[in-house]
């Protein structure tokens, strides 16, 4: 019978059928398949599957995201960073990253960092002569820092179905998150160099301080949210709704830059992005159950035990099959579906938990990119105006700086596991 679900699954991805449905058609399957099981048991699955104190914090992050894109809070922060690394080799290029850096400290999603400053990044690349297969890349690839340094979504949804602590999987994103900046700066670099590509005139220190005045604001959210959660004022669940409250106070106080209509919009927005993914998850646990009672992960376990238990190569060997898996599930699937059946595997080689906990974000991240279900990779090919093919051209040279940044927390576990030993114990 589990050949037949996995079957059914694969036909569906490979239909284009949606991937919740996917999801639930597959596990619908192994129901029917087996008269003795009640038909009641799959809404229950579902249902059970999205009740998680833990899954609040999704929608209120979302929601401050989308409170920050519509409130002049990503324009800001994207000026204040020209002023820093405009005058660099490839400036703007420098700037996208930089600015998703200081975004992804508010949002915790690769898809608000696209669709948010991702329009701004793009349009100002294009207009300063950067091709628009680059210009998507960068701002692709940059995107990417947004669940990894803290707050974080897919984190979130990790700790939640692995019992591993957030706020430890929160402070162990905060180095990988810096090093994915880093790193994609060294490639723009080089490749700026190369093509010729422009750069901006020197900042005035004046500009400078201009600037960061007006983007203190939303400059101080991440401190406020990583400086609770750290400080022990509030849980990363509760940390989501200061960002919202941070986030609207911004917006209406200080900026001035929304009202009643766009607010309820904003509303409106989340909980149809919300809806989307609690679908996603909760045909992902009906089929995480069928999973479990055909005792998969046990199956797997002893299968790659057999190979090796040296915790390197099993991350390896894991890290293979998510990025495979990224190409035909979004990451909230795969994190719902195979991260609960891994967990043995991860505790009897002894793999640190919230080592797996940042590098298997980092790699599913990676899906959003990759064809044919990479929904980062839509959104940016239908703002830059290319092709899927256009993308992955430009692509090539950023996927090895995020794979690279994966090889150095492999190599390097202190870049997770320092901070979170320091600051939390």
């Amino acid at each position: 019978m589990l050949a037949t679900v996995l079957l059914i699954m694969l036909i569906g991805f490979l239909l284009g059928i949606p991937v919740a449905f996917s999801l639930g058609i597959a596990a619908l399957s192994y129901f029917l398949l087996d008269p003795v099981l009640p038909l009641v048991n799959i809404p229950l699955r579902f249902v059970t599957g999205t009740e998680s104190y833990e899954l609040m914090a999704i929608p209120l992050y979302m929601l401050a995201g989308n409170i920050m894109n519509s409130t002049g809070i990503t324009d800001r922060i994207f000026r204040f960073t020209r002023t820093l690394v405009g005058h660099f080799t490839g400036g703007t290029a420098h700037v996208n990253i930089l600015a998703s850096l200081i975004f992804s400290g508010m949002s915790g999603s690769a898809l608000a960092d696209v669709g948010g400053l991702g329009k701004i990044e793009i349009k100002a690349m294009v207009d300063e002569g950067y091709d628009r297969e680059f210009s998507a890349a960068v701002t692709a690839a940059s995107a990417t820092i947004g669940p990894i340094f803290p707050p974080s979504i897919p984190m979130v949804l990790i700790g939640g179905v692995a019992g591993i602590s957030i706020g430890k999987l929160f402070v162990g994103g905060i180095i990988p998150g810096i090093l994915l900046a880093v790193y994609m700066m060294v490639v723009v670099y080089f490749l700026s160099k190369k093509r010729h590509y422009p750069r901006s005139e020197r900042a005035s220190f004046s500009q400078i301080v201009r600037e960061f005045t007006r983007a203190f604001p939303a400059l101080t959210t991440p401190v406020v949210i990583l400086g609770g959660i750290l400080g022990g004022i509030f849980t990363p669940t509760e940390a989501g709704v200061i960002a919202v409250i941070y986030a609207l106070f911004i917006g209406t106080v200080i900026y001035k830059e929304t009202n009643v209509k766009e607010l309820f919009n904003m509303f409106i927005e989340t909980a149809k992005d919300t809806a989307n993914i609690m679908i996603i998850v909760g045909a992902a646990y009906a089929l995480a159950w069928v999973f479990s009672r055909e005792q998969v992960g046990l199956l797997l376990t002893q299968a790659i035990t057999n190979l090796s238990t040296n915790p390197t190569i099993v991350m390896i060997l894991i890290i293979i099959g998510f990025l495979i898996a990224g190409c035909f599930m979004n990451p909230s699937a795969n994190i719902i579906i195979f991260i609960p059946m891994l967990m043995p595997l991860v505790k009897s080689v002894g793999i640190d938990l919230v080592l797996f906990g940042v590098v298997s974000t980092l790699t599913l991240m990676i899906g959003l990119m990759t064809p044919p279900v990479g929904l980062s990779m839509f959104i940016i090919c239908e703002i830059a105006q290319i092709t899927t093919a256009q993308f992955m051209r430009g692509m090539g040279w950023f996927f090895v700086a995020l794979l690279a940044v994966v090889a150095t927390m492999l190599l390097i576990p202190s870049t997770v596991t320092w901070l979170p030993r320091i600051l939390i114990g």
